[in-house]
């Protein structure tokens, strides 16, 4: 899809933080897809409806509340994932996440606006909160109904240790923290939407379908100046960064691992004479490729050993899971096919379609050998990583059986010291 309007530009972002915010939320044993950020993102631009909020502000609150914990990516996932009490100095570090949040938003031109929001989002009426103890009025509006959707739909998210309370219970909870937490005024506005059943957890209802089309997808610029041409990264590409980020950071090892496969995709690419557009097509799906991962338990990949054949059969589900997702983005449909199939193999071996020969797009195939390497020379929890000489090895025993030959001999034919000096470049 090439874009042509602003109109769609907004659109594209708009379903890039959606997909976004499915991935920071994902966790199959935890009730897979629950998606808390979107209904978050919802609850804000109903209330701010309410309170006649204007149009940009509106979709200001969206976005927000569709990345209001985007911090969590700098926290260690064994503290977010503890199921037992936590200790004061881990619910320190947790806390943190806000100020990591801000500071990963005003990372972003189009999103900056919204970072000290984000930081402030635990911040409490009576000037309890974090991380700036701000009191009263001192909080910004929007900063106040993204605080109280946030705990109201928390409280609605079903986990291990809980059923999913109603809309009811969840609102008697926070509703004895009316004063101290919570604006009053805000807390009776939620009460009185509580009661209109309009922010129930599961489809977004008809209003704000219809808020979203006149509010939310709309021109966040007045220039044209960063339009995408086709798969250009002009504009786009911190976002799809970010995006990366976010889908490493599930689990501890992964920690730049997508935009290394970019890095490397992208490179070879260019080494074997593919045009521009497939370029930068293929540094796209490089970053994506594993959006899918977040589908596997953390104990599975976060094993120390290899995984048995019910994880491995967990394992080999995530491409599929990377196309799911994907798909979401209309703009990206064939970013979501390239991703789709990147581990499978020429001669059938691979999944999770068993695909063979030229039936495996090419850019697939790049993105096969860049993953391959980085996988081995990485360290994971049940092995250290090894030289770039035993990557190179098994993709030099792989070619044309398992790996596609023009791409595998570009990679023999680049001093790993290059490689290395790559990464060093192009990564943070």
């Amino acid at each position: 899809m090439t874009v042509t309007g602003k109109t769609d530009r907004s659109m594209i972002l708009n379903e890039c933080l959606e997909a976004m915010g499915v991935v920071l939320e994902y966790d199959i044993k935890d009730y897979p897809m629950h998606q808390h950020a979107m209904r978050v993102g919802e609850g804000c631009v109903l209330i701010g409806e309410k309170l006649g909020l204007q149009q940009k502000t509106l979709q200001s609150l969206y976005y927000a509340g569709l990345l209001h914990d985007i911090g969590k990516i700098a926290v260690d996932i064994k503290l977010l994932s503890k199921r037992d009490v936590l200790k004061d100095w881990e619910f320190d570090v947790i806390k943190k996440h806000a100020i990591f949040g801000s500071r990963i938003i005003a990372s972003l031109p189009e999103l900056k606006d919204l970072s000290l929001w984000i930081r402030w989002h635990h911040e409490k009426w009576d000037g309890s909160g974090y991380p700036d103890g701000l009191k009263g009025e001192e909080i910004p509006v929007e900063v106040q109904i993204l605080s109280a959707v946030d705990c109201l739909d928390s409280l609605q998210t079903p986990r291990l240790d809980r059923d999913r309370l109603t809309p009811e219970q969840a609102f008697d909870i926070i509703h004895h923290e009316t004063g101290t937490h919570f604006n009053p005024e805000i807390m009776e506005l939620v009460l009185e939407m509580v009661k209109e059943k309009t922010l129930i957890p599961g489809k977004p209802s008809t209003r704000f379908l219809t808020l979203k089309e006149q509010y939310v997808n709309i021109p966040m610029l007045e220039e044209d100046s960063n339009m995408l041409d086709g798969y250009s990264m002009s504009g786009f590409y911190h976002v799809l960064r970010l995006f990366a980020r976010v889908i490493d950071a599930k689990h501890q090892y992964t920690a730049g691992h997508s935009a290394r496969v970019a890095v490397l995709s992208k490179y070879l690419a260019q080494k074997i004479g593919l045009p521009r557009n497939e370029v930068n097509k293929v540094e796209i799906a490089g970053l994506l490729h594993d959006a899918g991962k977040v589908s596997i338990p953390n104990e599975i990949l976060d094993k120390d050993g290899q995984p048995d054949d019910i994880e491995w059969s967990y394992i080999k589900g995530h491409p599929v899971h990377s196309f799911d997702i994907l798909s979401k983005i209309s703009s990206l449909q064939d970013i979501a096919e390239i991703a789709h199939h990147h581990h499978e193999r020429l001669d059938g071996s691979g999944y999770p379609c068993s695909l063979s020969g030229d039936t495996i797009h090419l850019l697939s195939q790049i993105i096969a050998i860049a993953d391959t390497y980085d996988a081995i020379t990485s360290t994971r929890t049940y092995r250290r990583g090894q030289s770039p000489e035993a990557a190179y090895d098994a993709v030099r025993k792989g070619l044309g059986i398992k790996y596609n030959r023009e791409v595998g001999l570009a990679l023999l034919a680049t001093p790993p010291k290059y490689i290395s000096a790559l990464f060093d470049m192009y990564l943070e």
